[in-house]
């Protein structure tokens, strides 16, 4: 019988390049709401993330797999901090409440979602590297992520919405 393989640090620097990709994809296709350089800084970030994996494949063995855990789940946190930067630049610079929503409904919330899910899949191993109440708080706060936008998304809310836009007009 094979036994599970646990999971590795690295793993959250690929999430976090995976990531990136995305929003570089992302951001190509919504090419007339972003800055038309911004997949393109996207994708030298990703590339970085690439080359760390490369180069530290050996200088990182040195420091043990805390030093390791640490630097990958801070790339994973760059790389979730820049979706929901897009979703903030949405609200803030083009005004449309559907497009926010939207976005964090498609792309912000399921990426954090999964996110925590590896995350904290990781901290169930042992040695672990983080405490259960950094693990109850994560989870608990994509639990509330999660009722606000089942709030925010009710039918009626989106009637409501697109009829207020239509007045507007």
């Amino acid at each position: 019988m094979l036994s599970s393989s646990p999971l590795l640090p690295e793993f959250f620097a690929l999430l976090g390049i995976d990531l990136i990709l995305m929003l570089s994809l992302l951001t190509c296709l919504l090419d007339n709401r972003f800055p038309k350089a911004i997949p393109y800084v996207y994708q030298v970030v990703a590339l970085a993330g690439f080359g760390h994996l490369l180069i530290s494949r050996e200088f990182l063995a040195i420091f043990g797999k805390y030093t390791r855990f640490w630097y990958c789940f801070f790339y994973l946190i760059v790389a979730l901090a820049n979706i929901v930067a897009a979703n903030i630049y949405f609200a803030v610079s083009k005004g449309s409440r559907a497009l926010v929503m939207g976005w964090f409904g498609a792309i912000t919330f399921p990426t954090i979602l999964v996110s925590t899910f590896f995350v904290s899949q990781y901290s169930l191993m042992p040695s672990a590297v983080l405490n259960l109440s950094l693990q109850i708080g994560v989870v608990l706060s994509a639990f509330l992520v999660g009722i606000s936008m089942s709030i925010f998304l009710k039918p009626e809310f989106v009637k409501k919405l697109f009829r207020r836009k239509l007045e507007v007009k």
